[in-house]
């Protein structure tokens, strides 16, 4: 088998219970960290996916979100146990770069959270990019609210256009979101605020908790409005609500190139944990 030239074929709605089944049961599955469950994100049509057949068996998949600026994220990447890790990686990788001009994609990057993923996909010309690093806040810390102009209120779904104004102004590819993710993120979020001066909308972040911690997912500030005390509001408004919800750990990733985040985040008592991942990109346009 190992000299077997595979099948490599687009997605379609059939092949669904297929791809969810090997996604579920396979050791050697990556799924990037968003806000979507798999099924939802196949579901959504949110990317372009393939699948690799041996016979009628598959054997792998691979999933590319759809870009933003030229620049797309492996979603999706999987194969079935040990089988041909190599010669599936490398089909389904030719097979959706060769896809990608005419999708817009110029830059595929991808978090290596597996430990299986760097050995393939440097074979495939993938090199490191940077570091995401991973802070943690334990304990009750308060400090003296921060002076600021700003009205923090709940955020709501009539706030996914500014929400995404900010984004794009606040972050470069490939960090920003698509719209569709952020009336995902607003639905999952336990805590999910935005700052307005004069009804504009400036600033937001958007957290999560799970079994007693707490996830920082997300916080951005309109580039006008940095360095006027507005991050440091939404910190601090959210680590007293999770002070009322009894839970003592916050976390957030950032860069390793980041540092103006991390000095942030270091005011506040947040410190690195060690669970840092990296960023791997490689250019096809």
């Amino acid at each position: 088998m190992l000299g077997t030239r595979l099948k490599i074929s687009a997605y379609e709605r059939r092949h669904r219970s297929a791809l969810l089944d090997l996604a579920w049961h396979s050791q050697w599955a990556h799924k990037h960290l968003d806000w979507y469950e798999t099924d939802q994100w196949l579901d959504g049509e949110m990317g372009d996916v393939l699948l690799a057949w041996h016979g009628d068996q598959l054997v792998g998949y691979l999933g590319l979100s759809l870009p933003i600026d030229g620049w797309s994220w492996i979603r999706l990447l999987g194969i079935r146990d040990g089988r041909m890790p190599g010669l599936v990686v490398r089909e389904l990788c030719e097979a959706a770069e060769a896809r990608c001009p005419a999708l817009g994609i110029n830059n595929i990057v991808v978090l290596m959270i597996t430990n299986w993923l760097p050995t393939y996909l440097s074979e495939r010309g993938f090199s490191l990019e940077d570091d995401v690093i991973t802070m943690n806040h334990i304990g009750h810390r308060p400090r003296a609210a921060p002076e600021h102009s700003a009205r923090i209120r709940a955020a709501d779904q009539r706030d996914v256009d500014g929400i995404m104004m900010i984004d794009r102004l606040a972050f470069d590819a490939p960090w920003q979101l698509a719209e569709h993710d952020i009336w995902q993120a607003i639905r999952c979020a336990t805590s999910a605020t935005v700052a307005t001066i004069d009804d504009e909308l400036i600033a937001y972040q958007l957290s999560t908790r799970l079994e007693g911690l707490g996830h920082l997912a997300r916080l951005a500030v309109h580039p006008a409005y940095q360095r006027q005390g507005i991050a440091s509001a939404l910190i601090e408004q959210l680590l007293a609500e999770f002070r009322q919800w009894n839970l003592e750990e916050l976390s957030v990733n950032t860069q390793l190139s980041n540092l103006p985040s991390q000095r942030l985040y270091e005011r506040y008592g947040f410190f690195r944990n060690g669970k840092d991942m990296e960023l791997w990109r490689k250019q096809v346009g």
